[in-house]
């Protein structure tokens, strides 16, 4: 497979915040989707907001 010098790689990170539920449950279903595998996720975080919490995740593409 040859690769294409005009290719680069390009990050994109994604927040999720909300409810420690409606957060796991949104991890699931992207992982169910084959777009992440939970541990690409980052810890979950309190906000400070009450009952809810935070994570992110990078992902790479390679687009020109």
């Amino acid at each position: 497979m040859s690769k294409n010098p005009n290719l680069k790689k390009q990050p994109v990170e994604h927040t999720m915040k909300g409810s420690r539920q409606a957060v796991m449950h949104s991890m699931h279903m992207l992982y169910v989707l084959g777009y992440a595998e939970i541990c690409e996720w980052s810890p979950l975080e309190p906000t400070g907001v009450p009952d809810e919490v935070i994570t992110t995740m990078m992902k790479y593409w390679l687009l020109p």
